[in-house]
């Protein structure tokens, strides 16, 4: 994700928090700004799950994007040393469990950013 789209979301993300928890406290007011857009009162709670989910999907997917740059990110400065790994005979399994060992991953951890590794140490030749 580029710089300027993840400064968009983070706007977005702002600006959906600070209309939720409006929402939030004056669900069923009938003097609400909501009422500009739906008149019946009955919606409200309906509306603000919505921007709640809204908010949880863009949250996940920003950290997701985060943990995946990161990884990949100490591969390519580290690639050098991959290199001479891998020219030393070493196999993608051996290098992706010493690299885990040196981050101090826990199982669960090591488990799910193993095959991560392993899929950009492929792409080192």
């Amino acid at each position: 994700m580029n710089r300027l789209l993840r400064k968009i979301l983070y706007f977005v993300l702002a600006f959906l928090m600070i209309a939720d928890f409006y929402l939030i406290f004056n669900a069923g007011n009938p003097d609400s700004f909501l009422r500009l857009l739906i008149t019946d009162t009955s919606y409200d709670v309906t509306v603000t799950v919505a921007v709640s989910i809204v908010i949880g999907i863009i949250s996940l997917l920003m950290m997701r994007d985060g943990d995946q740059n990161s990884v990949r990110k100490m591969i390519e400065r580290n690639s050098d040393y991959i290199k001479k790994l891998k020219n030393e005979d070493r196999s993608d399994d051996e290098i992706a469990e010493s690299f885990l060992k040196e981050l101090g991953a826990g199982k669960f951890t090591s488990r799910f950013l193993e095959k991560k590794i392993k899929r950009y140490l492929a792409k080192i030749q």
